[in-house]
């Protein structure tokens, strides 16, 4: 069965954060409780997935681990995993700290902060477009599982 730290561990192989890896390194068992919010949005995200993404929890040496029902295929790893990429990209761009630094009262620092904002934003929406178009990918290799087409 597939594992929510296998989805975890692609996703961090599409982003670079020097915090998410200190936090790794520090304390592991709070990074996956705080990536796995993220791969719980994903999944309710991913709204053209072809079978179930239930899930359910186990305990393996006093640790709680969350396993997903199936085995997901590797295509259903990587799209989940681009959604936890946007969710943390999302995350980042909605920060506070980084809407306060407009306060600033050079202007300078301010226009240079709306210039990464911006870029930023324009990162996140080309990231959803990739996402949708990997989900529509997913969906035209498995059309004959699709109901319209003679599937479930």
């Amino acid at each position: 069965m597939t594992t929510f730290n296998d989805v975890i561990d692609r996703a961090m192989f599409l982003q670079q954060d020097y915090r998410l890896d200190k936090l790794y390194v520090n304390d592991n068992e709070s990074f996956t409780m705080f990536i796995t919010q993220f791969l719980l949005n994903s999944i309710d995200t991913f709204d053209g997935v072809l079978d179930s993404l239930s899930y359910h929890s186990e305990v393996i040496d006093d640790n709680t681990i969350y396993i997903f029902d199936r085995e997901l295929t590797s295509k259903e790893i990587y799209i989940l995993a681009l959604g936890i990429s946007i969710e943390w990209m999302s995350n980042n761009l909605l920060d506070i700290t980084q809407m306060n630094l407009h306060l600033s009262t050079r202007d300078f620092k301010a226009f240079s902060e709306a210039n990464n904002l911006q870029r930023k934003s324009e990162v996140l929406n080309t990231m959803r477009e990739n996402y949708y178009k990997n989900i529509t990918d997913y969906q035209l290799s498995n059309i004959s599982s699709l109901p319209f087409f003679g599937g479930n």
